[in-house]
């Protein structure tokens, strides 16, 4: 069900299913473009539900305050995603760059790595480099992820 506010003109419906637009070209659409309402979707309709109540019978005020509290959850909802979001973020950097200091220390050092077919393989780190972000050691001219380091010595 696609939601439609027309905010152009009064005397049109607030929110319906497919509301028609009136002759006025200027009406705002206020589903974006994924087809979700957001917030300037929710304060244009508590504006129009404003101007097209009627002055004789208004809204009841405990619907316009239960509305009011679902927006404000909804900022603060959305306001927690993206600090969990930035948090993430973060922590991935830091894990990486943690990672990569850890096969810079490793250089010189023997290892005993696990390589993908399961067969132990032991050497010295000769070299460290980066491969899509993820540190890789060199053992006897090979590069191996660090994450398949089983022992040092």
């Amino acid at each position: 069900m696609t939601t439609v506010v027309n905010t152009t003109s009064p005397n049109t419906s607030m929110v319906g299913s497919a509301t028609a637009p009136s002759s006025n070209t200027a009406s705002t659409n206020t589903v974006n473009t994924d087809g979700q309402l957001n917030e300037n979707s929710f304060l244009q309709l508590l504006v129009t539900q404003l101007q097209n109540q009627d002055p004789l019978a208004p809204q009841d005020n405990t619907q316009m305050i239960a509305q009011l509290a679902q927006f404000s959850a909804l900022e603060q909802m959305t306001n927690v995603a993206q600090t969990d979001s930035q948090v993430l973020s973060a922590i991935q950097t830091l894990t990486s760059e943690t990672n990569l200091m850890l096969a810079h220390q490793l250089l010189g050092t023997q290892v005993k790595i696990t390589d993908n077919s399961g067969q132990q393989v032991q050497g010295t780190v000769s070299a460290v480099s980066l491969s899509q972000g993820s540190p890789q050691v060199v053992v006897n001219g090979i590069s191996y992820p660090i994450t398949q380091v089983v022992q040092m010595s």
